[in-house]
Order: structure tokens, then C-alpha cells, then sequence
């Protein structure tokens, strides 16, 4: 991956583009709702030009709008409003972050109204794993159904920032799968992530529809579209769906404690417009998978921090009937290596250290030992791919450390290091994930890459991925050893 690419994507300013998409147009408003910007479309659908709206007070059908919401930012409601006999509007109203209005004005399309389902209804927790993937398949079956989406993806997001695709639903024009396929982290840069945490759903109903300019009563004032669906698409990711062959995007973000677990997204081979109750209501629908998949995760973390402590028990006997550390560390470490799942361990103690299995020879073992000292605050840290991310770290059959430290009085330090030996893999990626940039567009400069094909990369100098498991039970294994040791 480019670093060049990486950049670019990340410092894009994509809430402050100066434009929106043209299925709809824009009135953003001040706290005491004077019009401060109006897209260049206004009169489309108002019937009123830009001029006419710009420094003027919101008209009273438009102004109560702001009796209906909270003051929080992001708290947002759709109503039907009409503006004169010409013009039936959906207008999203959403609360901007300072205090003001963000009004996007869409045609009425009556068609779709008798298609639009009853608000959802919360599902109980789900009892297994298998009942989890039978909700998740059955929302995206939903979102086809209702949305005549040729493609529906469940992109989950991995620690490493990566994205998966867990599940997909076609329909019989779609060639080719993505499914159990990866893609990088800069396909979704950390920038468009934080937007899709503020919003409930990303529609792109024409992916090459030209945009609509934004003016302004300050020319030096561009509009906060943080909060805006109709914001503009980024130039990277129109050529990014072009690539693919999406005319038309459709996205719902899945989001568990306050971070973006993955999206729900939809692919259309033609150009669609779809009403916002239906996307509400299908956002609703998201939100409620997201519920269930937290309850399901809060269980599973109960349970496995419960047979973490029983486990744990024997561990706790060793350390209490030998007292020294060293003396205990050959029975101790066989514990830890079948408890973790590793190949060997390393425990040191200030310049003293014992070894056990296959553990880190003495040469990586003083480079990772000085690194995690100096560069990592960590009381736990693991890492899958040491050569890739201790600077300095020489050849070695250890791949992937699982790294647990406890500081003592007087500036003692024990470090416990459980390893794993290279683990030869393939990983399957949509495209060849270190060649994004594959020509240039002369006006980017850079663009995505065309291929989105099957891509296979054997991965060398890896370990086995350490699971949340392993991390959890690192976290009771640090508590265990705080409490136990006297030394």
C-alpha cells in the first residue's frame, strides 16, 4: 500500500467538499435560523433561487421543523412538507453541531410508499452463534427485498483495520463473489469511518452524477456536511465504484460500543433514488442487528471471563506453592503454553530470563525485550508479524509474541513473553491490495486500483492471529500474577 495513496485519503476533507449530490437539494440554517447556505439546485424543488434564500429567515412551514428536534447534534426526523402546489417534499432535518438546521429537501416518491414496512421491532438476544448469522443473513435479505439491491455485503472490520466480507446476498445478474475476501484499510479511509459513525445511512443513489455546488452568505464560510447524507462523493471513491461496476451504493454502519464494527452495503447495477423513511426505517432495522450483536458479544465476554478464571486456578496453585519465580517457571510455563495455545515462553526478570518450548532465541529476545521496554506503555501487547513491527528485529522461527509485563517497587520489572513460531498462510484479498494506484487520471493524481479480483498473497513471517480470548485471558493472566507474587 502506498503511503502517497494512504494520505491522500486521509486528509481529504470530505464533510467540508463545497458540494452535494443532485437527487436533492440543501438549506443549512444558524441557531436562530437565518439561511446560511443553499445549494445551487434550490430552486428545483422550492422554487425560490439561491439569492432569494441566502440571509433570510427559514419560512414558518420549514421553521417549525426546529421545534420537533432535541438540541443534540445529529438529532434528525423526516417530514413531509409542501412548499407550493408544485413542489412535495421529504425533508431530512437534522440538528448541526451548532445548534442550527441542516435541511435536505427530496422529491416525494409516492410509488414506494406502500413498500415501506412498519417500524422494526427489537429481537430478543440470540440464544447461539448460529441464530447471530440467521439474523444477520435475514437483514440482508431484507435490504434486497426492499431495495432491489443486485448485491448486499456484510463488511466486517478486523483489528488491524482491515475489512472482510463475511456474507453476501446477489441476485442472478451479478457475476463473481466477494465473499471471504479482504480488502485494506485505506479502501475505507479512518476519515470516512468517522462519518459513518455520525450517520445512520450513506446513500449514492448515481454514482456519476455530477455534483451541485454549495453557495454561501460568507464566501469564506464552507458547510458543515458532517451530518448530511446529500453530501458529494469523494473523487477517489467515484473511481473506486467504477472500478466495480456499481453504479449506484447503498450503506449502513454497525456500530457496537461506540466503535464501527462493520457495514451493511448494497451494490446496484443501475442508478436508483430511494425515499428516506424506507432508508430510516432500514437503518432502524441495522441498529436493532447491532443490539443483538452486542448482547451477544457481552455474553460471550461474561462467559469467557468466567472460564478464564477457573482456568486460571491452577496457574494461581503453582505460583502460591513455589514463591520463586524461577524455581516455578518450568511448571508454570508448560501451564501457560497449553493454556495460550503457543510454542514456547520466555518469563524475565530484570536481566534474568528462563525459557520454555520454542521459545525467542537470545538475540530477538534482547531486541524485542529493549523495544517493548522503551516503546511500548502496554501492560499487554501481541503482535502477529514481530520482523514488521519491533524496528530492528533480526531473523528468527518467532513470528508473534504475546507480551505481558508487571512493574514492581523499586523498578523491578518481570516480563512474560508466550510465542509463536511462523505460521505459512494465504490470505485472500479483493484485488492486490499493494498496488492501489494503478494509473494516472491527470487530475488526482492517484486513483484506486481497476482489479477488484480474486487475490491470493501467502504470507510469510507471520504467526498464528492471537484471538480476544488470548487477549482477555493475557489481561487475568497480568491480574493473577499482580496479586500472587510477592517478590
Amino acid at each position: 500500500m502506498t503511503k502517497g495513496f494512504i494520505s491522500q485519503c486521509e486528509q481529504e476533507a470530505l464533510h467540508r467538499s463545497g458540494m452535494i449530490q443532485p437527487h436533492g437539494s440543501l438549506l443549512i440554517c444558524s441557531a436562530d435560523l437565518q439561511v446560511t447556505h443553499a445549494s445551487g439546485n434550490i430552486a428545483e424543488h422550492t422554487g425560490r433561487e439561491p439569492h432569494r434564500w441566502l440571509g433570510q429567515k427559514l419560512p414558518k412551514e420549514l421553521a417549525s421543523l426546529d421545534e420537533m428536534l432535541s438540541k443534540e447534534p445529529g438529532a434528525r426526523t423526516i417530514v413531509s412538507r409542501t412548499l407550493d402546489d408544485q413542489h412535495s417534499l421529504d425533508v431530512v432535518v437534522t440538528r448541526s453541531q451548532h445548534g442550527g438546521l441542516i435541511l435536505e429537501l427530496l422529491p416525494c416518491l409516492e410509488e414506494w410508499v406502500l413498500d415501506i414496512p412498519k417500524p422494526p421491532i427489537l429481537p430478543p438476544p440470540p440464544a447461539s452463534n448460529e441464530e447471530l448469522l440467521s439474523l444477520r443473513r435475514a437483514l440482508l435479505a431484507q435490504i434486497a427485498k426492499l431495495t432491489g439491491a443486485h448485491r448486499v455485503m456484510y463488511y466486517a472490520f478486523h483489528p488491524s483495520e482491515d475489512g472482510e466480507v463475511l456474507d453476501e446476498i446477489c441476485d442472478d445478474t451479478v457475476a463473481g463473489t466477494y465473499l471471504g475476501l479482504r480488502y485494506p484499510a485505506s479502501d475505507i479511509p479512518m476519515v470516512a469511518r468517522q462519518l459513518y459513525l455520525k450517520n445512520p445511512w450513506r446513500s449514492i443513489p448515481d454514482a456519476q452524477a455530477a455534483p451541485v455546488p454549495i453557495l454561501s452568505l460568507n464566501a469564506d464560510a464552507l458547510a458543515d456536511l458532517t451530518w448530511s447524507d446529500l453530501r458529494s462523493v469523494s473523487p477517489v471513491h467515484v473511481i473506486y465504484l467504477a472500478n466495480m461496476g456499481v453504479k449506484a451504493a447503498l450503506s449502513f454502519p454497525v456500530a457496537v460500543g461506540g466503535g464501527l464494527t462493520a457495514l451493511v452495503s448494497a451494490h446496484y447495477q443501475i442508478p436508483i433514488i430511494l425515499p428516506p423513511r424506507l432508508l430510516d426505517n432500514l437503518s432502524q432495522q441495522v441498529r436493532n442487528f447491532a443490539h443483538a450483536l452486542a448482547l451477544w458479544q457481552s455474553q460471550q465476554r461474561i462467559r469467557l471471563i468466567d472460564g478464564l478464571n477457573r482456568r486460571l486456578e491452577a496457574l494461581q496453585h503453582v505460583i502460591r506453592r513455589h514463591g520463586d519465580p524461577i524455581s516455578a517457571w518450568p511448571e508454570l510455563a508448560q501451564g501457560l503454553i497449553e493454556e495460550f495455545d503457543v510454542d514456547g515462553a520466555t518469563l524475565c526478570i530484570d536481566q534474568q530470563h528462563a525459557n520454555a518450548g520454542s521459545a525467542l532465541e537470545p538475540m530477538p529476545l534482547a531486541v524485542l525485550d529493549d523495544w517493548f521496554g522503551e516503546q511500548s506503555d502496554e501492560a499487554v501487547w501481541c503482535s502477529d508479524h514481530l520482523s514488521g513491527e519491533v524496528r530492528a528485529f533480526p531473523l528468527s522461527e518467532i513470528a508473534g509474541v504475546m507480551a505481558v509485563r508487571i512493574r514492581r517497587p523499586g523498578n523491578r520489572s518481570i516480563r512474560i513473553y508466550l510465542s509463536r513460531t511462523e505460521y505459512i498462510h494465504d490470505v485472500s484479498w479483493g484485488g492486490n491490495p499493494h498496488k492501489p494506484v494503478e494509473y494516472h487520471d491527470g487530475q488526482l493524481g492517484i486513483a484506486p486500483r481497476r482489479s477488484f479480483e480474486k487475490w491470493v498473497e501467502r504470507r510469510i513471517g507471520y504467526s498464528r492471529p492471537w484471538s480476544n480470548e488470548a487477549r482477555l485471558l493475557a489481561l487475568r493472566l497480568r491480574d493473577v500474577l499482580q496479586q500472587g507474587l510477592v517478590w
